[in-house]
């Protein structure tokens, strides 16, 4: 539609005869007016609406529609503002008592030029001319809100299609990227995926059993499982339901089940992923496979179908999934929506929760694509968690082709776009770094830079530190970080002493080089026998704030630990309560000071001892004094602006642009916050009680005059 030409028509106005409706229909909301005219060779009909507010009808908006769009202008504002939402959302009709209706048509010449275009249009696309029941009782004539409803509804149903067909379009055009199956696909299913899937099915009474995963039958004598041809058996295991059995043939372990029981819940699901290329990008493709016992234990029933599928490009991935298109009833690739299932696990057919990798050379899988340098083989086989089974037990490990995190491929391809130096990781043997990364866990912000070192921010030195360790891990790294230059055996001290809750201790041993060596801590800590490592560092602080000489060893090492860390902390106590006292008779002897000094002065225009209180000049200010003193008096604009609190800047007179101080006044004074919400300095204590006292004084002083009167 053309928005110009259409903001160009006069907006409409209201006659006499439109004002007095409001006293004929006291009830309605709104007041509709139309006129229907040819506009740039289009056919539009304009509805005109005016709210009735407090016995007043005002403009709201007006609804241009056309033969297949319709848009609406809003008339509350000067401004050319324009709205996609349909009339009864604008109106507010469905959400209150519809049977009567709450729009008036201003006279039936107009509901005629509506009803028309509306039948025009319903003619046109041939849509069937069916009749509207106007409920019985209605005193406001409900046919056109609802003829209007029909109209919009079928316009907003054909851009729906539209979308629709242009997402599905999209979403085929990346399907056709994904091809056949390997050969061999349906083999490794049955002899891989379901590997663990087998039993041995057996009948006393017809002496005889067969094992599902060899596919051999075999003679049940007095003393065990012997083969009908070949010359092997098992004579050690009890043939029993539901007792572990080793087939003679395969030498699997496997669950007996006799032929006489039900083979209902004989029933298992299992997923594999297929790793495959398309020109640079990577395909990732999840399948879901069932394998049923019940009909016929020798032909077990497998099915396969594909679930979910991922395209992997150089800047993003895309990810689809098998599913119901949104709430039509066709079953199509979707665009994958993430689903909550809340506390409970999603149903194993749903989604995966293992999945048996099919490609055996990843590396030989994304050659030539964008994740050539990805190193993805080596991830898989050194840091993805896998899952193992042994003599019927379950265990995670790595190295396998069982993946314990199903989505693990996907997630390593979009952890390595983001951040590239996982390549260099693997490559050196850092698995731990890397599943540290993978996992943001204890991640610094490592940059991507030309060698591992450089990632690291350490060292050649530091390099080999980590090298001679194996694979060492993010904390370890931070050592030598934090270290610079460091002792191989300071160093190897450091990785076994384990931190205490948020505080990382070897920073607070690598501090104490100042004063002495990490070797002799140690020592003193077990001559000591100080158990935990944060009495010392306490000990040593209290020290420092009370000015004690730290490179004297007397002070540093006393004789007796316990008795000098109990002799220090009340020292220490003690010079806390004489420094608050003087603190307080600092800021009194300040207060008294400026009250003498500003007793006849205005509390905005306060100025004493190089402070001084104004107003921000507009609410913009209040944004950057939060960005300049980062705290949040920034979000604090609305409430200003609606009258709800008051924001004072205190400045020094030398520097009187800095931000120095924000202050809040609502009736008293609720907070004062300087520089990363640091509390108030004596002096800015002192002036923030004086500024209260002032401003009580002046909001009490019109009061005190009228009594005196």
């Amino acid at each position: 539609m053309d928005k110009r030409s259409l903001s160009a028509i006069p907006r409409p106005s209201l006659t006499n005869k439109n004002k007095e409706m409001l006293l004929l229909v006291p009830h309605m909301s709104y007041l509709a007016t139309a006129d229907r005219q040819i506009i740039n060779g289009e056919d539009t009909l304009a509805i005109n609406f005016f709210h009735a507010e407090e016995k007043e009808l005002k403009p709201a908006f007006r609804t241009f529609c056309q033969m297949d769009d319709y848009i609406t202008q809003d008339l509350s504002t000067d401004k050319t503002k324009w709205k996609t939402g349909a009339i009864s959302y604008l109106t507010g009709y469905l959400y209150w008592y519809q049977a009567g209706g709450n729009i008036v048509i201003a006279s039936v010449r107009e509901r005629n030029k509506i009803l028309g275009f509306l039948r025009d249009f319903r003619k046109k696309n041939g849509i069937s001319d069916h009749e509207i029941d106007i409920p019985k009782g209605a005193v406001v004539d409900s046919e056109v809100e609802n003829r209007i409803d029909e109209y919009q509804n079928t316009i907003k149903g054909w851009k729906l299609q539209k979308r629709h067909r242009e997402e599905k379009a999209d979403i085929d055009l990346q399907m056709q990227k994904f091809g056949e199956l390997p050969a061999d696909y349906g083999q490794f299913v049955k002899d891989v995926v379901f590997d663990n899937e087998n039993y041995i099915f057996y009948s006393k009474a017809k002496a005889r059993a067969y094992c599902t995963k060899c596919g051999h039958e075999f003679e049940i004598r007095k003393d065990g499982l012997y083969h009908k041809k070949i010359a092997i058996w098992n004579d050690t295991d009890e043939i029993r339901h539901n007792r572990t059995v080793r087939c003679p043939y395969c030498n699997k372990y496997l669950t007996c089940k006799s032929e006489g029981m039900g083979r209902k819940d004989l029933f298992t699901v299992q997923w594999s992923v297929l790793v495959q290329k398309y020109g640079e990008e990577v395909l990732v493709r999840y399948f879901c496979h069932t394998k049923d016992f019940q009909d016929d234990f020798h032909n077990p029933e497998v099915k396969s179908i594909e679930k979910f599928r991922t395209v992997h490009s150089a800047d993003k991935s895309r990810d689809f999934e098998w599913h119901r298109y949104k709430s039509t009833a066709e079953i199509r690739w979707c665009n994958f929506k993430d689903r909550s299932y809340g506390y409970f696990q999603p149903p194993r057919m749903d989604v995966p929760r293992s999945v048996v990798l099919y490609n055996r050379n990843l590396l030989e899988t994304v050659a030539g694509t964008c994740m050539k340098y990805s190193a993805v083989d080596i991830y898989v086989n050194n840091v993805a968690e896998t899952v193992h089974v042994s003599g019927g037990s379950r265990y995670i490990g790595q190295g396998g082709n069982i993946l314990a995190e199903p989505w693990c491929i996907d997630w390593y391809f979009n952890s390595y776009r983001k951040a590239p130096y996982l390549e260099q990781l693997l490559k050196v043997g850092f698995y731990k770094i890397a599943q540290e990364v993978l996992k943001e866990r204890n991640r610094p912000e490592f940059k991507n830079g030309r060698t591992v070192t450089e990632t690291l921010g350490i060292n050649r030195l530091q390099f080999h530190m980590l090298r001679q360790i194996g694979d060492p891990s993010i904390r370890e790294v931070m050592i030598l970080r934090y270290a610079g230059k460091i002792r191989k055996e300071d160093f190897e001290t450091l990785r076994y002493i384990p931190d205490d809750g948020y505080d990382k201790m070897y920073e607070k041993y690598l501090d104490m080089r100042q004063y002495t060596t990490i070797y002799k801590l140690k020592k003193y800590f077990g001559k000591q026998k100080i158990i935990h490592d944060r009495d010392y560092f306490d000990y040593v602080k209290w020290l420092e704030e009370m000015g004690y000489d730290l490179h004297n060893e007397f002070n540093l090492y006393p004789r007796d630990f316990q008795m000098a860390h109990d002799e220090k902390s009340k020292e220490h106590l003690r010079v806390q309560d004489q420094k608050a006292a003087e603190e307080i008779r600092r800021f009194n002897s300040i207060l008294k000071k400026l009250r003498e000094e500003v007793s006849d002065i205005d509390p905005v225009n306060l100025r004493v001892k190089g402070l001084f209180i104004r107003l921000p000049e507009n609410l913009e200010e209040l944004k950057k004094e939060g960005e300049c003193l980062h705290h949040c008096v920034g979000n604090y604009r609305d409430k200003v602006a609606k009258g709800e609190t008051m924001i004072f800047f205190i400045r020094r007179e030398e520097e009187p642009e800095k931000p120095y101080f924000t202050l809040e006044w609502k009736g008293k004074v609720l907070q004062c916050r300087g520089f990363h919400n640091c509390d108030m300095t004596p002096e800015v204590k002192a002036f923030a009680m004086l500024f209260q006292k002032k401003m009580e004084e002046y909001e009490n002083a019109p009061q005190k005059h009228r009594k005196a009167g």
